[in-house]
């Protein structure tokens, strides 16, 4: 079924959430409810953003009759706001656009692939596309395109703003022709504007296992990807640069898993850097014992990450879908989505002391369907929880404000 976004008025109310917990407290819970058509909803996941003053900031797209658009919704508003233009669609619905808000509130960028003509013989094609709000999310500008021009697929992007303003936009493609593609990063500069340069940070990449990129001290970016090992082991590496993204060093694997699995797994990872240069990783896997599951890692020197800790417990239900943020003072927040034959739901775990112990799970969805969590660290304090909430025949999108122990 179709589904109609762009100009319908839509009501998006403000819940009071209880404590979770005596350590855990959850702030108003905003809802956004869609609407719709039937109770199919084709909708990407969701990408959440904190502006300067700690509120939220939401991006999705939809599927509206044959074409998939994007959307914006701001804090104050009750109707999202479309981002691209009439003629220029998002490709697919699989990988969620990405958001990021420059540092003291200057521009908003939404990363996201654009539809392209696809040669004969050629399964997939898309132009990265990065689009700019001068105004905060109001009005979007013509997006600009950031990869070379080939008809072939860039996707499964990661998004990060430096200090200084530089956009770092990373993707996948294979446009080398070897037999796994490769992950690529680009440098916009001016502003969001104009790309400066574009550079092969690592080869083997699994094709569609999404890329994250983090931005931390003092010039560092931190990129992390599924690499394809011989034998088609399939485990998470990561590269960092410390002068901006012009120049990386070698991947470093986070973990010895040695998943092993001849296929696309559509599972990546993510990144994050504290303000004392301890980088945080987050990531699916199956190791050699085929089970599900999420792992956690911290390295104190970019290059060798401590011992995996095991985020999901159950061993009745799968994991997925894990995002991660961290705030400067070595505090990270990693969601999933859990999901049984019949149930879906957002889990939480946190860390307070930089990976040293874990939270107990603090379960934050209320639907008997809840899936495709994002979270962002806000200026407040807070860490912004979004995500889809189905209770049928309606869907909404969910962001919860979490506040942890300690937090002013």
């Amino acid at each position: 079924m179709s589904m109609r976004v762009g100009g319908a008025a839509v009501a998006l109310a403000l819940l009071v959430g209880p404590a979770h917990g005596a350590d855990l407290t959850l702030g108003p819970r905003l809802e956004y409810g869609h609407v719709s058509r039937g109770h199919e909803f084709h909708v990407s996941g969701a990408a959440v953003a904190a502006r300067a003053d700690g509120r939220p900031v939401v991006a999705w797209a939809a599927q509206e009759g044959h074409a998939n658009q994007l959307y914006l919704l701001l804090p104050d508003e009750t109707t999202p706001r479309r981002v691209n233009p009439d003629g220029l669609g998002v490709e697919a619905l699989h990988h969620p656009p990405r958001l990021a808000i420059a540092a003291g509130g200057g521009p908003m960028y939404v990363s996201w692939s654009s539809e392209k003509p696809k040669p004969e013989g050629t399964l997939f094609a898309s132009d990265l596309r990065l689009s700019r709000s001068l105004d905060g999310g109001r009005t979007f500008e013509a997006p600009l395109r950031v990869n070379e021009d080939r008809p072939i697929s860039h996707s499964f992007d990661g998004l990060a703003v430096a200090v200084d303003g530089t956009v770092l936009v990373t993707w996948i493609d294979g446009h080398e022709g070897r037999p796994d593609p490769a992950t690529w990063l680009a440098r916009v500069v001016d502003g969001g504007t104009r790309v400066e340069s574009i550079r092969k940070v690592g080869d083997d990449t699994c094709v569609c296992c999404r890329v994250d990129a983090a931005v931390g001290p003092a010039d560092s970016v931190a990129l992390a990807w599924r690499r394809v090992f011989p034998g088609d082991i399939r485990d998470m590496v990561m590269a960092v640069s410390r002068d901006g993204g012009r120049t990386f060093g070698d991947p470093t694997l986070v973990s010895a898993d040695r998943w092993k699995i001849n296929a696309c797994p559509h599972r990546g990872g993510a990144v994050g850097w504290d303000g004392r240069g301890r980088i945080y990783m987050s990531w699916y896997t199956e190791g050699t014992d085929i089970r599900p599951d999420l792992r956690f890692a911290v390295s104190t020197d970019g290059r060798r990450f401590g011992p995996a800790r095991r985020l999901h417990t159950s061993a009745t239900s799968i994991p997925d879908n894990a995002r991660m943020a961290v705030d400067p003072a070595g505090r990270a927040v990693v969601v999933w989505e859990e999901s049984t034959a019949v149930r879906r739901r957002i889990l939480l775990r946190y860390t307070l002391d930089a990976g040293r112990t874990l939270s107990p799970i603090h379960v934050l969805s209320r639907a008997i369907k809840a899936y495709a969590p994002d979270v962002a660290f806000a200026s407040d304090g807070s860490f912004l929880v979004a995500w889809h909430e189905e209770q049928f025949p309606a869907l909404k999108t969910v962001v919860q404000p979490v506040r942890l122990p300690g937090a002013r």
